[in-house]
């Protein structure tokens, strides 16, 4: 970004320094300062800086003051300042002549000032600019900028800063899965921005770390050299990349005093995030009651339900789509998921849009999520299951100690009836943990009949005398031994030698006890029903213990 040196002569500062050559000069940028007083120490710069000498290599040497002007307007430096009175005295005519036909400004220097204040005096110069921008701005839309609605003041934020950096910028919303990016229209955006709180490019890159505290990099296609590159900031809160802000290199690398300035946008930037966080918790935490009101009932039309939204700021669900319920429970006993709200709302909103989704914690041990199954023409229960397969195993990533099983209830067209969704959702996880031991991710659908079981009953273990046929063997001493031989004995079709392979024992030994078995509970194994009745017995069995 940098300043112009006619901009910081006509400053307070260098009020006492004097312009002997080079007027033509003065529009030239400066974006560093350097000193050199070495006979060679001239040619080690990039360019654009304000070059600083005592001029004691000069005195006597007009030629190597000719070659070095030379040299520094060859690399477009931005301009040479001397002590002239110190060692020069007058400074030679064939070099003001030299500096007035290249315009390359050389300016005298007072003798009291320290090199150090001439460097911290051009920084000033360039910060004050900006902050002065961002200011000016502010004051231009009071309104927009003192009101909550954050997404314009990260907007502002980027138009300020593209406009003084002079290159295209763009803000990635993880969260959001929305870019804005100023000036607009830009070609070369396309295949370069991702989603993904990691990087996550479609080509092959280079990858070079401008401040490693920050994590400020930049990245550049090593494909296609014609790709521009770009420099990436994460911004993160709590230890989430909530936003990428990227610098599109388009007409050069960013320099020394662009670096400074978005290290100043990031400040400003993350202020802005940090908000947006704070005001997210404190309504996901007014969800719980939301989600509480409609399985409960109480939300019971569309009237009462935007009645009740109309207070939180950011709800993007469309209440008009149709919807189903997601349950994730965990086993008592474990922390609370209250303790944990943090680290799973981080969770959802890395991974659901938030027009996609909401969520509430129900109760110590469960989450709900209602979420939009809108675009799903079919298949719609496999599609949920698939969106929820990542997050689920985030979830019990961030909980490695617990037992966690999600339940997905059916499609509901009305958002008001999402109880009936709730309770399927419900007994997907409580009743499919008795059929599906091994599964973590149960649908409605997947319970078949078993669906029609009271979800009462089952939460409160009371099966009354439903299961009575089968409890004798419960009062037997090998009743484990019998159990285990009757549960293989109907997984193998009711054939006595294929359970005798599973379970490495003889035949007859299965034919005693499945006898024995027959006998105790006075049941007859060859009839269809009876078996049929046992086989569901046998999935409730330790709840009978």
């Amino acid at each position: 970004m940098g300043v112009t040196i006619g901009e910081a002569l006509k400053t307070k500062f260098f009020t006492g320094y004097h312009l002997i050559a080079g007027e033509k000069g003065l529009d030239r940028e400066i974006q560093a300062v350097s000193l050199f007083d070495a006979p060679d120490g001239y040619k080690w710069v990039k360019g654009k800086e304000f070059m600083l000498s005592s001029g004691y290599l000069f005195k006597d040497n007009v030629e190597l003051f000719r070659e070095a002007i030379l040299f520094l307007y060859k690399q477009n430096s931005t301009c040479i300042a001397v002590k002239k009175d110190r060692y020069l005295g007058e400074v030679p005519k064939e070099i003001i002549d030299l500096c007035n036909e290249l315009g390359f400004p050389l300016i005298n220097v007072p003798n009291n000032v320290a090199w150090i204040d001439i460097i911290n005096a051009v920084n000033s110069i360039v910060m004050n600019r900006y902050i002065t921008h961002i200011i000016d701005r502010k004051n231009a839309d009071k309104l927009v900028l003192r009101s909550d609605n954050f997404h314009k003041k990260i907007e502002k934020t980027i138009i300020c800063l593209s406009e003084e950096l002079k290159y295209p910028i763009s803000i990635v919303d993880i969260l959001e899965k929305e870019v804005f990016t100023y000036p607009k229209e830009q070609p070369f955006l396309k295949d370069n921005i991702s989603f993904s709180k990691e990087d996550d490019f479609s080509f092959n890159y280079q990858k070079e770390i401008l401040c490693d505290k920050l994590n400020i990099y930049r990245i550049k296609n090593i494909e296609d050299s014609n790709k521009c590159p770009f420099v990436i900031i994460p911004i993160v809160i709590k230890g989430v990349t909530v936003s990428k802000l990227i610098v599109w290199e388009h007409s050069g690398k960013i320099d020394y005093y662009d670096l400074f300035v978005l290290r100043l946008s990031y400040t400003l930037l993350l202020e802005v995030y940090e908000q947006i966080y704070l005001m997210n918790s404190f309504e996901r935490r007014f969800y719980d009651d939301l989600i509480r009101a409609l399985i409960n009932g109480e939300l019971d039309s569309k009237q009462n339900l935007i009645k009740a939204i109309s207070n939180i700021q950011d709800f993007k669900l469309n209440i008009e789509n149709n919807f189903i319920c997601v349950c994730i429970k965990q086993d008592e006993g474990n922390p609370s998921f209250y303790n944990d709200r943090e680290k799973i709302s981080t969770t959802f909103l890395l991974n659901i849009p938030k027009d996609k989704s909401i969520f509430g914690i129900l109760d110590d041990n469960t989450i709900i999520l209602l979420y939009d199954v809108k675009g799903y023409n079919k298949d719609v229960i496999k599609n949920v299951k698939k969106d929820f397969e990542g997050i689920f195993k985030e979830i019990k990533n961030n909980f490695p100690d617990r037992e966690i099983k999600l339940g997905i209830g059916d499609m509901v067209e009305d958002i008001c009836s999402i109880k009936k969704s709730y309770v399927g959702s419900l007994k997907a996880v409580d009743i499919g943990s008795y059929i599906y031991t091994d599964g973590e991710m149960i649908t409605f659908e997947d319970l078949g009949p078993f669906g029609l079981l009271r979800l009462e009953s089952i939460q409160r273990k009371d099966f009354g005398n439903n299961f009575s046929h089968i409890s004798p063997l419960l009062e037997e001493p090998d009743s484990d031994e019998l159990i285990s031989t009757l549960k293989v004995y109907l997984e193998s079709e009711s054939n006595c030698n294929i359970a005798a392979k599973k379970l490495f024992i003889h035949s007859n030994t299965v034919r005693y006890r499945i006898g024995k078995i027959q006998q105790i509970c006075n049941i007859d194994l060859e009839d269809p029903i009876e078996r049929l009745k046992v086989e569901i017995t046998l999935k409730f069995i330790n709840s009978l213990k």
